[in-house]
Parts: structure tokens; C-alpha cells; sequence
């Protein structure tokens, strides 16, 4: 595969992810989430799920919305991954995605559980295979080799990540 320049952007978000998992055992904090997740959103109207904080940014509906298309894109890339080790790794517009067809407006329970699903499907996965076949890796087009070792970070610091955007969200707006 062709070398490719990390942006600083991405190197810096993933010291964030880092940091937000510290010393915690990322499966676990994968385990925890889609309970942590519900609590966040408990008790939002639909109105409230779909208001964004500012124009350009998302609503807590499309923030849940990205973490069940979340579930479905690296799904999909560890089981590639694990399968082809040095396989490539597509990047995807994940704006495009929250827009296409509305999708916001999914019933936030339908949304829920499919996090739930996906999530516990992922894990088991995860927890079924060698850990060191958590070595093999794959090649994204907009950050090089990662490997399903790093994947497994991002994935729980991406939850904390998003679920500290839903808080602000609601503390901005009272709820």
C-alpha cells in the first residue's frame, strides 16, 4: 500500500482517545457504553433530539445516529482486518451518511438498539479471536497502517468523546 501522510488533526484526535480510555480496559468501556449512552439521551422529546447546539453541528439525535453508523463501519473493517490482514480501509463521508434519508428522525429506542446489538456483536467478536491476531491491521486511506489493536482505542474513546458532546449539549440548553 502507498504511504500516507497522518494529518495532525487526526494524530491529535487520537491522543484524545487516548486519553478519554487512560489506563481502562477499552473492551469493558466498549461493554458499558450503549447502557452509558441511554442514560444520556433519557428523557429527550424528539424536538430536543433533533435541535443542533449550532448551525454545522450536530444534534444529540445525529450524534446517536454516528455512533450506530460507527458500529456498522468498524464492524465491518475489524472483520476485514481480522480476515485480511493489510486489507484497505475506505474512508466515508460521515455528514453524508447522517443525512441520507433523514435518518436523524430514526426513533431514538430503534437507534439505541441497534447499538446494542451491533456493540455486542462486535465484542464478542473481538473477544473470540487471538489476541494477538489484534496485530494484523489495515490500511486507511487517510491514516496508513492501523491495526485492529487501535481500532479497539478509538472505538472506546470515541464513545466517551460523543457521549461529553451530548452532555454539553444538554447543559447548554437546560435539558
Amino acid at each position: 500500500m502507498k504511504r500516507v501522510k497522518v494529518s495532525k488533526q487526526f494524530r491529535d484526535y487520537m491522543r484524545r482517545m487516548k486519553t478519554y480510555v487512560g489506563r481502562e480496559n477499552p473492551l469493558a468501556m466498549m461493554k458499558a457504553a450503549p447502557n452509558q449512552l441511554a442514560r444520556a439521551v433519557a428523557g429527550l422529546r424528539p424536538a430536543q433530539l433533533r435541535r443542533r447546539p449550532r448551525p454545522g453541528k450536530w444534534s444529540i439525535g445525529e450524534i446517536v445516529n454516528h455512533l450506530a453508523d460507527t458500529e456498522i463501519t468498524y464492524g465491518y473493517r475489524i472483520r476485514s482486518m481480522l480476515a485480511e490482514s493489510g486489507c484497505a480501509i475506505v474512508a466515508y463521508d460521515q455528514d453524508g451518511w447522517n443525512r441520507v434519508a433523514g435518518r436523524a428522525r430514526r426513533p431514538m429506542g430503534a437507534l439505541l438498539e441497534q447499538i446494542r446489538v451491533l456493540r455486542r456483536s462486535n465484542l464478542e467478536l473481538l473477544k473470540s479471536v487471538p489476541r494477538p491476531w489484534w496485530n494484523r491491521y489495515g490500511w486507511h486511506t487517510e491514516r496508513g497502517r492501523e491495526p485492529v489493536s487501535r481500532m479497539v482505542v478509538l472505538l472506546a474513546g470515541h464513545d466517551v468523546n460523543h457521549r461529553n458532546q451530548i452532555r454539553a449539549i444538554r447543559k447548554q440548553f437546560g435539558w
